[in-house]
């Protein structure tokens, strides 16, 4: 019998690992690495073709390049191809160009995980005068609200099929004082509702990968043939074909484990594919050690399942156990000391999984404080210190209280379980919006390519003179170019329209440079505007405005702000290239391998004696995952690397 268990239990595992290996070698996040002709270029003809380099591969059917002029119309062009030895690379021969200012639009769309990207830059033909804009690329940091919820609800769905099949068998099997076929039908019940979640939110994606692989709406102008076109031709269409399938299995194992209980496990490994999927098509594949990151993030999200999961079916038995057993404390202490076993190895095994994540994704303290993805993961570690305090309590006091008989702790339990719960799916939804949106290091090396101005600092100030109120502004506020306005409304509030003549002379009171002169012209009611780079030094200026109006004295009132110099230009760091290993990636990779393999290890030995149990099956998912961790940093950074090699051999100029 324990031998025919082990068989088993290998089995499970030789089913995970393979899941783990259904994808392809890929990287994350399609970011713009270089250009040719490069951006601001002038040229003296128009370019052969225009040819891009991406961080990772594309989807050749939604990425595209397209030529605007300079009023902005979108010119006939051939259509974009992706080379087909190297998907990272786009190009399009535009053919005759005339001379003047082209604005090169580009879309891009990972096939690794699905996001898009895009961005724009100038070039010149002929004339380098037109040349007034700079290259930028699009960073959205916005995330949207339908992506995060149906990648929370598929992530829930995910969490009632497994965390349901993993409480029956686990927990309440073993801790069932008597076959009871209402609670177990009650149980089966929330998972067949997971299931068909499963199904649904599939769907979902589906539509929202749509979405995004063409920048509609969700749900709006769905073309048939560009649906087609996604899961015929795209990555995620074939994982997505992948995940149905298996989802339809997990149906039947579902039905004929109401006859042969082994098909729940099947049913659990058919999940656990699933979730691998998800991994398969996520922020894990931007990875250096992509077996590596793909593994650990199957872990997270399938310890994660599995506890939330137990949790749900956990507290919808609890009122029916106190009305089936008579004292109920004994089966309900029995349920929360196997049920808490169980949430120990979550726990640790989301927190070693969890660190290396964000080590991975985000990686510093800017990263976690000032984007999108590192908000969303603090309000994750927020709500996950009193989900585990709860999880203490109930470990401790309340497994305490029930043993001793005390049915009050059965009514604290639900409490305390509903709390937990509430929580865990707000970790969740932190969870899909952290999917939804660009991990930290992207977007971070994205701001450095594409640094933002200066924030303006304007000098601005008041003066009344003669009964006349005028407001003086000018921005930026610093040396050089600024605009300067000027604001002017009588006693009563009432605009003064009839300026004739404005003059404003400017005459630094540090440096002797000389008198400079500007003439603001009305542009709305009261208010007078020009630019000018008048004040040129840092220091005291004295800026002296005559008004003339028709029929009234000149109207004199002197400002006198003292000028900042201008702040340094940002200069823009280039994107990394492809396939480039982070720092101190092989001391992380070990110092995870080693706790992976350590904690594992011990909480399988603690279990041995139980192997097919959701404790012992993480512990041996947690050995798995060390060991993939410590391969990955036995084999180091190779000293050559063909796709690198053969992407440099064509560099010729800085990326920008």
């Amino acid at each position: 019998m324990v031998m025919k268990k082990m068989r088993r239990g290998l089995l499970i595992i030789a089913l995970l690992v393979a899941a783990l290996v259904i994808n392809s070698m890929v990287l994350a996040h399609a970011n713009l690495v270089r250009a040719e002709p490069a951006p601001n270029s002038v040229l003296d003809a128009a370019p052969v073709e225009i040819r891009m380099w991406f961080s990772e591969p594309l989807e050749p059917t939604f990425s595209k390049i397209n030529l605007r002029d300079k009023e902005g119309n979108i010119l006939n062009t051939p259509v974009t191809q992706i080379d087909p030895n190297d998907p990272t690379q786009m190009s399009m021969a535009p053919g005759a160009m005339p001379d003047g200012l082209y604005t090169v639009v580009w879309r891009a769309l990972s096939s690794a995980d699905g996001h898009p990207t895009l961005g724009s830059y100038p070039i010149v033909i002929g004339d380098a005068s037109l040349l007034q804009s700079s290259s930028k690329n699009q960073i959205d940091e916005s995330i949207r609200p339908d992506s995060a919820f149906i990648r929370w609800a598929n992530l829930v769905s995910l969490a009632l099929t497994m965390g349901g099949i993993s409480f029956l068998l686990f927990v309440w099997k073993p801790a069932a004082p008597a076959p009871t076929p209402s609670i177990q039908r009650r149980i089966l019940i929330l998972v067949w509702i997971g299931w068909v979640l499963i199904g649904v939110t599939g769907f979902l994606l589906l539509v929202l990968q749509y979405s995004l692989a063409t920048g509609n709406p969700l749900l709006a102008g769905v073309n048939g043939d560009s649906l087609n076109s996604i899961v015929a031709d795209t990555r995620f269409g074939h994982l997505w074909l992948s995940r149905t399938a298996i989802w339809a299995g997990l149906g039947g194992a579902l039905w004929f484990a109401t006859s042969d209980q082994w098909f729940y496990l099947v049913s659990l490994v058919l999940g656990g594919i699933i979730l691998a999927i998800n991994s398969a098509f996520s922020h894990a594949n931007g990875a250096y050690d992509l077996t590596a990151s793909v593994a650990a993030d199957w872990l997270h999200l399938t310890a994660t399942a599995l506890w939330i999961g137990g949790l749900i079916h956990f507290i919808s038995i609890i009122a029916p156990v106190r009305n089936t057993f008579k004292p109920a404390a004994p089966v309900l202490s029995n349920l929360v000391g196997r049920f808490s076993n169980f949430a120990r190895v979550s726990v640790v095994t989301l927190f070693i999984t969890g660190l290396y994540g964000a080590w991975l994704q985000v990686g510093t303290v800017e990263g976690l404080l000032t984007t999108p993805y590192g908000q969303a993961l603090l309000i994750k570690l927020i709500l996950i210190v009193p989900v585990i305090g709860l999880a203490f309590i109930n470990l401790v006091f309340t497994h305490r209280g029930l043993e001793a008989g005390d049915e009050k702790w059965a009514f604290r339990l639900r409490g305390l379980l509903g709390t937990e719960i509430v929580l865990t799916l707000a970790i969740l939804m932190a969870v899909g919006a952290m999917t939804s949106i660009s991990p930290a290091r992207t977007t971070l090396a994205q701001r450095a390519a594409n640094p933002q101005a200066p924030t303006p600092q304007p000098i601005k100030d008041v003066s009344t003179v003669n009964g006349l109120l005028i407001q003086f502004d000018a921005t930026p506020g610093w040396t050089g170019m600024n605009t300067f306005t000027l604001k002017l409304v009588d006693s009563n509030g009432t605009p003064i329209n009839d300026a004739k003549l404005i003059r404003m002379r400017f005459e630094s009171q540090t440096q002797n440079i000389g008198e400079s002169e500007l003439r603001p012209e009305r542009i709305a009611e009261g208010v007078y505007r020009v630019s000018g780079a008048n004040l040129s030094a840092p220091g005291e200026w004295r800026i002296r405005i005559t008004i003339q109006r028709p029929n009234q004295y000149d109207t004199l009132v002197d400002f006198n702000p003292n000028v900042p110099d201008a702040p340094p230009t940002q200069t823009p760091v280039p994107v990394p290239e492809p396939n480039t290993p982070m720092p101190n990636r092989e001391l992380v990779l070990l110092l995870t391998g080693i706790v992976a393999l350590g904690v594992g290890g011990y909480f399988l030995g603690e279990n041995r004696a139980r192997l097919l149990q959701s404790s012992s099956l993480l512990a041996m998912a947690l050995l798995l995952v060390g060991g993939i961790f410590l391969f990955s940093a036995i084999q180091g950074v190779p000293t050559t690397n063909d796709n690198v090699a053969a992407a440099a051999s064509t560099v010729t100029e800085t990326p920008p």
